[in-house]
């Protein structure tokens, strides 16, 4: 009587070791898929990408604003890149999502590569102060003709986030130069930091006394050009480093065996 509750023991004794062979298995093999899928994404390849969206950045605001500003009757250079977004314009809120919010994006990916590169430092969170601040100009949109002197406090909100990003803009250079000249693989830059930080902080004062009221725009855009050849230099330098570190990563090391025979 008791042998046949005796063998259904052992059958399940055995299922469950069955069972607990498969969970195993099943186990490993998501730990396999994990360390392959870290594996890849640890991989330089897409922080290349990410260093070339701090170069992209101006280039794509600059590029922008050409398109947008064809499309609108009597705009030109002379006129603030905010007027393409300024409340009750055409094609405000298409400008305000590409243009601003499209450059934030970029901004935001390359300080990824700043943080993983050279640290949290002040560079990375500069690099985060530009994305929020064109960030910020696209959600709160200037008064209409982007006076000096605003009405509306989405007006007031809009200067304070463009005159942030802009700052920001004109001190990095500065900070790299102090950072640059410490480390062996970006000393070649740090000098051409220092011209550009130099010139970017003279133009963010003196640019507005210049070129008046009626040519914001043109200083915008030299300031946008200017630093915007400095970051090209630093991310293309960024993208080397990372491409180096790549090939290395993805160099197979010769085997034991290989190396004594």
């Amino acid at each position: 009587m008791g042998f046949p509750f005796r063998r259904r023991g052992v059958v399940c004794s055995q299922a469950r070791l069955h069972a607990q062979a498969d969970f195993s298995l099943s186990i490993d093999r998501v730990r396999t898929t994990a360390k392959g899928a870290r594996m890849l994404f640890s991989q330089r390849r897409p922080s290349l990408l990410l260093a070339l969206a701090g170069a992209i950045a101006p280039i794509w605001i600059l590029s922008g604003a050409v398109v947008f500003g064809a499309l609108r009757s009597g705009y030109d250079a002379s006129h603030a890149i905010s007027e393409l977004g300024e409340q009750g314009s055409t094609n405000a809120v298409a400008w305000n999502i590409i243009g601003f919010g499209g450059t934030a994006l970029l901004y935001a990916l390359y300080s990824v590569v700043i943080a993983a590169v050279l640290g949290r430092g002040w560079l990375f969170r500069l690099t985060v102060v530009q994305a929020l601040g064109a960030a910020g100009s696209g959600l709160f949109r200037c008064d209409p003709g982007c006076p000096p002197v605003m009405v509306t406090w989405q007006g007031w909100v809009h200067t304070v986030t463009g005159l942030t990003y802009f700052a920001a803009t004109c001190l990095l250079p500065v900070l790299a130069w102090h950072t640059f000249r410490r480390r062996a693989d970006f000393r070649p830059l740090a000098q051409v930091s220092l011209v550009a930080g130099v010139l970017l902080i003279a133009l963010f004062f003196a640019g507005p006394v210049v070129f008046g009221p009626e040519g914001i725009g043109i200083w915008q855009r030299v300031t946008i050009v200017l630093s915007g050849a400095w970051v090209a230099a630093v991310a293309l330098r960024l993208g080397t480093l990372l491409g180096r570190d790549s090939r290395g990563a993805t160099t197979t090391p010769a085997s034991p065996a290989g190396a004594h025979g």
